[in-house]
């Protein structure tokens, strides 16, 4: 590589890692404010560290949430190095600690709500969940229990995703225990569950996607229209009937949610033997959707 094309290289890095750094301070900034104002204020422990952090502090006053949960996860990010990889080690670290420090940084300047536990589990949650899915955006995390789940699969071959469960359960359990009221676990459910609808939400945006399977014996027709009215590619294979072995045509055509209609009337109306299956899909990377550049 020439000396430019190194130097061009670089700064196409720095430029990289500047713009992941804002995301990933962006991300953390929301998540400490769902922290200081609703979550901790009402004592709602969600699963993972934090939720552990909560309840820690509410006995050791003189140990600050995000201290705890940087603590916490020290011995994790050690064990797990080399499971998780060293660029996504290195966000890791950048994200637990900036989310750490900015809910102790926020919290004495934050107000805090306490009237109404539900709305706090709702807002709460959902701001939680956006600021770690803007840091999901950004090859990081906040730290957490993902990791301790896995070793926990490691250890006893329980699954990945009960072993998170259980983790995370057992701290919700915990906190109505520790706080003396069951409300709390239910509370710290809801906010759980609100969470992950909008990391979902912060990582794959508004926007849904559909994928339909036509079969048809007449493709030629079927596609053009696609071309034509709706703009989409469209992926052709050869398939035959399982009970009858005709030979017949599948398009495969990708589309935002807005456009399953207008391919559904084509496919019916150029082929009104067709048959039509439509599916969901999270994510669409390629041309006419997410760019392959564009972060995951």
């Amino acid at each position: 590589m020439s000396s430019f094309g190194h130097i061009l290289n670089l700064k196409n890095k720095f430029k990289q890692g500047a713009k992941d750094l804002i995301g990933i301070t962006v991300g953390s900034a929301i998540y400490a404010v769902a922290i200081d104002v609703f979550i901790q204020p009402n004592n709602i422990a969600p699963g993972g560290f934090i939720g552990v952090a909560i309840i820690l502090n509410h006995y050791f006053s003189i140990l600050k949430v995000g201290f705890l949960v940087i603590l916490m996860n020290v011995p994790l990010l050690i064990i797990g190095l080399k499971r998780i990889g060293l660029k996504f080690f290195i966000g890791t670290i950048a994200g637990t600690i900036l989310s750490s420090i900015l809910i102790d940084l926020f919290a004495p300047y934050l107000p805090q709500f306490r009237s109404e536990p539900m709305l706090a589990a709702l807002y709460g949650g959902f701001l939680m969940g956006a600021g770690i899915g803007i840091v999901f955006r950004f090859y990081a995390s906040t730290g957490g229990t993902d990791l301790l789940a896995q070793i926990v699969y490691d250890t006893t071959g329980l699954p990945f995703g009960q072993s998170l469960m259980l983790v995370d359960v057992a701290v919700i359990i915990t906190s109505g225990v520790v706080f003396k009221n069951v409300n709390v676990p239910l509370y710290s459910i809801i906010a759980e569950l609100v969470s992950n609808y909008a990391i979902d939400l912060a990582q794959e945006g508004f926007l849904s996607y559909k994928v339909l399977f036509i079969i048809t014996k007449k493709p030629e027709a079927i596609k053009q229209r696609i071309f034509e009215e709706v703009g989409r590619g469209v992926t052709e294979f050869e398939v035959a009937g399982g009970y009858t072995g005709e030979i017949k045509k599948m398009l495969v055509v990708a589309v935002i949610h807005t456009e399953t209609m207008k391919v559904k009337r084509i496919a019916i109306e150029a082929d009104p033997e067709s048959f039509t299956i439509i599916g969901n899909s999270s994510e669409i990377i390629g041309y006419g959707f997410k760019s392959s550049k564009e972060r995951i």
